[in-house]
């Protein structure tokens, strides 16, 4: 197959503005800590704590085998305390790297490619772009400031801002959904949530309003605010005329369970990525007619496009945002 016939195919599959997903492979290359770099900081900041519970030093002794966060944690009872801290410590660990992005970004050090991608899609009809992210981080919000966007996050108000499902029906050229939480979202011991942008330190009588990996995100999901963003994400993915997913590694059934229903019925995905993961391959590839998987080659330097029953090699790094988007234009 030519290479531009596969960038034909692409730019099909992405031309009505597709619903944008958004996992960590999107935003470790701005400096966000990903989910080995979060395991070994839980292991240095809470292993010495909690090295008496049993639970723990099981977790512990998955993660230096090599088991992803998420694996790890699963099938897991840990002490509340523990997941109290892994919340935390989580938080601390993003908010560190996030809030050193956010400084490059004003001292204008860097491009953020995902920002250029969303400008690009609004200017279609009906000139605005759907995003979820699992992420926590505020790379969308600082690339949608990078390059003059509106962005709604669902957060009214000026630096105590309160969570407003409302916003949704409203219009603005990017409209975000953090399924997992955000860095800028606290619960008040009194119950309140509130959104306070760009902190340092986790104010104090708050708890950071994120949901850490494993088994116990399926309990915080079905809480507010998490529980009203899903039913929003659902409405999103029901409407959408395609997908494209950035370094979305498809570990969180929340989401997918509709996606794939949409594939199912023949409606395109595109997924970007550094290397997708053999399951999540099965998984689109034996539900997907309409499919494009670009990632990288074992070779480094080029990149493989796979599709139905086709895959073609070629030289270059589209697996990298900025060179996708060069497909896209």
């Amino acid at each position: 197959m030519e290479l531009n016939t596969v960038f034909k195919l692409v730019q099909k599959f992405t031309q009505d503005v597709p619903l944008i997903l958004m996992g960590t492979g999107g935003t470790i290359p701005y400096g966000i800590p990903g989910m080995f770099q979060l395991s070994e900081h839980l292991i240095t900041q809470l292993g010495p704590k909690y090295s008496f519970d049993n639970e723990w030093v099981e977790f512990q002794e998955r993660l230096k085998k090599g088991q992803d966060l998420e694996s790890a944690l699963t099938g897991l009872n840990l002490l509340e305390e523990i997941m109290y801290d892994i919340t935390r410590s989580t938080w601390e660990l993003v908010a560190k790297y996030d809030l050193q992005l956010f400084h490059k970004v004003l001292k204008d050090e860097i491009t953020l490619s995902i920002g250029k991608l969303l400008k690009a899609m609004c200017v279609p009809h009906p000139k605005q772009v759907n995003v979820i992210t699992t992420n926590y981080d505020r790379v969308i919000e600082y690339a949608c400031d990078q390059f003059n966007l509106s962005v709604n996050t669902l957060c009214a108000g000026r630096y105590m801002r309160m969570i407003d499902i409302e916003l949704a029906k409203g219009k603005r050229k990017v409209n975000l959904l953090k399924v997992h939480g955000s860095l800028d979202w606290f619960e008040h011991s009194n119950g309140s949530i509130y959104s306070i942008p760009l902190q340092a330190i986790i104010p104090e009588q708050m708890h950071p309003k994120i949901i850490p990996p494993g088994s116990e995100k399926y309990r915080s999901i079905a809480q507010p605010p998490c529980r009203d963003v899903i039913h929003i994400a659902d409405d999103y993915i029901a409407k959408a005329e395609s997908f494209l997913c950035i370094g979305y590694g498809f570990n969180d059934e929340q989401i997918q369970t509709n996606i794939i229903s949409a594939i199912r019925k023949g409606k395109p995905i595109v997924v970007v990525t550094k290397k997708l993961s053999d399951s999540a391959l099965k998984m689109i590839s034996m539900n997907a007619t309409n499919y494009v998987i670009i990632q990288e080659n074992d070779i480094a330097g080029y990149t493989d496009f796979l599709m139905k029953d086709v895959k073609h090699s070629e030289k270059g790094e589209f697996w990298k945002l900025e060179e996708f988007y060069n497909i896209l234009i």
